[in-house]
C-alpha cells in the first residue's frame, strides 16, 4: 500500500489542524480526499508528501517511515503537484516539465537521454508534445493543468498527490482531464483533493472524508459518498441518485 497512517496529529503553530489520523490506501488506483473547506484537505496532502511533519501518530509509504528518507528519495517516490501552481514568466512548456527530473539528475551534470525521454514521455502522455515550446502563460487552464501533471509524471515517482487538478477548469477541460487521470491510475498511485463529488464517485476506487481535521469515513466510493457519511462530513442531507440507463452515480445536496 503507498500509504499507511496511524494516529497521526500535526499542528500549525499552536492550532491542531490534524487530530489522530489513522488510515490504509490501497496500492494503485485513485483515492480521493473530500470535505469542507478548512478540513484539512491541503495539510494532509502536504503531510503524505513529507513537507509538514507531523506532531505524532506514524506515517508510512510502501512500508518506510516518510520521515527516514532523504528529501530526493522522498521525491522519487512521491510527487505532489500543489493547487494554483504558477510558473515563472518565460518559461516553455518544456522547461517546466523538465524539472520534475530534479531528484534523479547527478549534480553539476546536464540531463542524460534517459531525463530528455522521461520528459518527452511525460510531454506526449498528456497530449502537450505539440505545445512543448510554448510559453506556460500563453496556454489555456486546462493544458496549464496538463502541464504541471506532465511535470509530476516526468518526475517518475510510482505515487502522485495531486491538489484540486480540476480546480478553475471548464466542464470540457474537466472532462478531458478525469479522463487522463483515470489512465494514470491505472498504472499509479494516485491521490488527489476533490470537491465534486459525482466525479469522486464516477473516477475514485477509494475515497477519504474529513471534517474538522478528523478523518470521518475511509472506503470505497459506495460506502462513504452516501447520505450518513456524507451528512456527517458536511452537516447537511444529500440524494445519492443513480442514472437511468447507464447507471452513473450522482451526488447532490438534498433538495436540489
Amino acid at each position: 500500500m503507498p500509504f499507511a497512517v496511524q494516529d497521526l496529529t500535526l499542528r500549525l503553530g499552536r492550532t491542531e489542524v490534524l487530530h489522530g489520523l489513522s488510515f490504509a490506501l490501497p496500492q494503485g488506483g485513485i483515492t480521493g480526499i473530500i470535505g469542507p473547506n478548512g478540513c484539512g484537505k491541503t495539510t494532509l496532502l502536504r503531510c503524505l508528501a513529507g513537507l509538514l511533519p507531523p506532531e505524532s501518530g506514524s506515517l508510512h509509504h510502501a512500508g518506510q517511515p516518510v520521515a527516514s528518507l532523504t528529501h530526493r528519495d522522498r521525491a522519487r517516490r512521491i510527487a505532489l503537484m500543489p493547487q494554483s501552481a504558477i510558473a515563472p514568466p518565460g518559461l516553455t512548456v518544456r522547461q517546466l516539465v523538465a524539472r520534475g527530473r530534479t531528484p534523479w539528475l547527478r549534480p553539476f551534470r546536464p540531463m542524460t537521454r534517459a531525463d530528455e525521454a522521461a520528459v518527452a514521455g511525460a510531454l506526449d502522455e498528456v497530449g502537450l508534445t505539440p505545445l512543448a515550446d510554448r510559453a506556460v502563460e500563453s496556454l489555456s487552464g486546462g493544458q496549464r493543468q496538463r502541464a504541471w501533471i506532465a511535470l509530476v509524471l516526468a518526475q517518475a515517482s510510482g505515487t502522485l498527490l495531486l491538489d484540486e487538478p480540476l480546480n478553475f477548469l471548464d466542464l470540457p477541460h474537466q472532462a478531458g482531464l478525469v479522463q487522463m487521470l483515470r489512465r494514470l491510475g491505472e498504472s499509479r498511485s494516485v491521490v488527489m483533493i476533490l470537491h465534486d463529488l459525482t466525479i469522486a464517485a464516477r473516477l475514485c476506487d477509494h475515497v477519504l472524508a474529513l471534517r474538522d481535521g478528523r478523518l470521518v469515513a475511509s472506503g470505497p466510493p459506495s460506502d462513504v459518498l452516501a447520505d450518513g457519511p456524507l451528512r456527517e462530513t458536511f452537516g447537511i442531507g444529500f440524494d445519492c441518485l443513480h442514472l437511468p440507463g447507464s447507471g452513473g452515480p450522482v451526488v447532490l445536496p438534498a433538495g436540489l
